[in-house]
């Protein structure tokens, strides 16, 4: 995505104040050979042992790793725990200068024992316990003339008891009234200790959770969206749902689903870390909303194909944006799309539009959009949300989810932009775009089709391709309805 490259030279040192849980990440990296003959379990061998940064640590890691300055507010114990994360820190280059040393908490130590690539066990070390009075002080003290300094903050909450409420709703007062972005990866059910923070992206569990809305269907997810805003007050909120994507609401609007990147997965340890840290950058740049989600989206991705907790470097992501035809490049909302299609048509190259509900997609839709797509030189497809394929088909319809139906159709070759659109008909999206050529599928007559007249006006054509006989949703359902039938007789 070349838009987003000069996004990313934007985070060259901007300064990101960090409050949250602090931790020391601990991989032991081991060989399996054998089976103990003490009990059934494997018998690691240790090969080498790695320490670095976790929680919070981890987002500062990959702030600094992607240009930015991380000034990281924490505490640790004085443990020996506590001495090697200080170390760590240093190493990745990222200041101590605000971290909290207290005897009376332990430094909070997550060991992890790996072998071949898959983590065996994790052993935690820890104190829930919030941070007592006194060091709240301290620690405020700190923020206050940190945030004069910096360009955005984040509070990674992991509920280790270091984001109070108190603490929490104080910091984002103060930034807010600095007009400082504030980005929160949260903990818990209380989300109103986040109350008017400039984003909030708790995962799907997270979010079910905080919610109480347990299911994880498409009207469930935007159930869940919409609480979140109203009950936090909050610009947008982003839930991260693993290999389903993410999904993006901001008030006053319709949901934005943007697809996983694809990339094979080997551990998400510190995935969370590295998308808050992205976004936050993003939004320190001042980038659109979207466009910072996309970019954590991506940083996301190479997170993942990491072992343990590794912060992503600027050089992976970029490597990463290099890569062609992501599926999280095609589905976009109609104002971005209408820019895109300006800068296409204004580069000469011949935009197609088609439209349907896709509910099921079947080998005529296939073929059918391919020959779409021979018409011209880019094909957009508008996709009859949920709502307007109900008032079309009837009750029972969609069988498939709009989100669901938007990434299939976006995972096709031919197709290179997907919208969804809630009208009865496609009309406001060609008047918006002004495709050079509108085509549609079946038996209609070009001069019947009410869309003609409006491709018309603006110098449009109307071409029809004929569906392929025998082939449709309708009659594939029932087909596996009598077939099932026939197996229960």
């Amino acid at each position: 995505m070349e838009h987003l490259k000069p996004l990313m030279a934007k985070f060259k040192g901007k300064k990101i104040l960090i409050l949250g849980d602090l931790m020391l990440d601990e991989h032991i990296w081991s060989q399996v050979s054998r089976i103990s003959p003490e009990a059934p379990v494997p018998v690691a061998e240790v090969k080498s042992i790695t320490l670095v940064p976790g929680g919070c640590g981890n987002v500062a890691a990959n702030i600094k790793t992607l240009g930015g300055v991380p000034l990281l507010v924490s505490t640790l114990g004085t443990d020996s725990s506590g001495a090697k994360l200080l170390n760590a820190l240093k190493n990745q280059g990222i200041s101590t200068q605000h971290i909290f040393v207290e005897p009376s908490r332990p430094t909070i130590l997550k060991s992890r024992i790996i072998a071949h690539s898959q983590h065996l066990v994790r052993v935690d070390r820890e104190s829930k316990a919030a941070i007592d009075k006194t060091l709240q002080g301290r620690v405020w003290a700190a923020l206050k003339k940190l945030v004069l300094q910096c360009d955005a903050v984040v509070i990674s909450d992991y509920g280790k008891g270091m984001v109070t409420a108190e603490l929490s709703k104080a910091l984002i007062k103060l930034a807010r009234q600095h007009q400082k972005p504030i980005a929160v990866d949260p903990k818990g059910t209380d989300y109103q200790k986040y109350h008017l923070a400039t984003i909030i992206t708790p995962n799907l569990k997270e979010a079910q959770e905080a919610t109480k809305i347990f299911k994880n269907d498409a009207p469930s997810i935007l159930r869940m969206g919409s609480r979140l805003l109203k009950n936090c007050q909050t610009q947008y909120i982003l839930i991260t749902r693993g290999a389903y994507g993410m999904s993006l609401f901001t008030a006053g609007e319709k949901p934005h689903h943007i697809p996983a990147a694809p990339k094979e997965v080997y551990d998400i340890t510190g995935a969370g870390d590295t998308v808050i840290a992205t976004l936050t950058l993003g939004l320190s740049a001042q980038a659109e909303i979207v466009d910072a989600v996309l970019l954590a989206n991506f940083a996301a991705s190479v997170a993942v194909s990491k072992v343990g907790t590794a912060p992503v470097l600027a050089e992976e992501l970029l490597e990463r944006l290099e890569d062609k035809g992501h599926i999280s490049q095609k589905i976009r909302n109609r104002r971005e799309l209408k820019n895109i299609v300006d800068k296409l048509k204004n580069a000469g190259k011949k935009v197609v539009f088609t439209n349907g509900c896709f509910d099921i997609l079947h080998q005529g839709h296939v073929r059918y959009l391919k020959a779409a797509k021979s018409q011209g030189d880019i094909l957009v497809v508008g996709l009859n949300s949920d709502f307007s394929v109900k008032k079309i088909k009837g009750n029972g319809r969609p069988y498939t989810p709009e989100l669901e139906r938007a990434e299939i159709l976006a995972a096709l070759e031919c197709v290179d932009y997907v919208t969804i659109f809630n009208e009865a008909t496609p009309i406001p999206l060609l008047e918006l775009l002004q495709p050079d050529l509108h085509v549609k599928g079946g038996d209609y007559k070009a001069g019947n089709l009410p869309e003609a007249k409006v491709v018309k006006k603006f110098g449009g054509k109307v071409v029809i391709i004929p569906f392929i006989k025998g082939k449709s949703t309708t009659g594939l359902i029932d087909k596996i309805r009598k077939q099932g039938k026939e197996n229960h007789g």
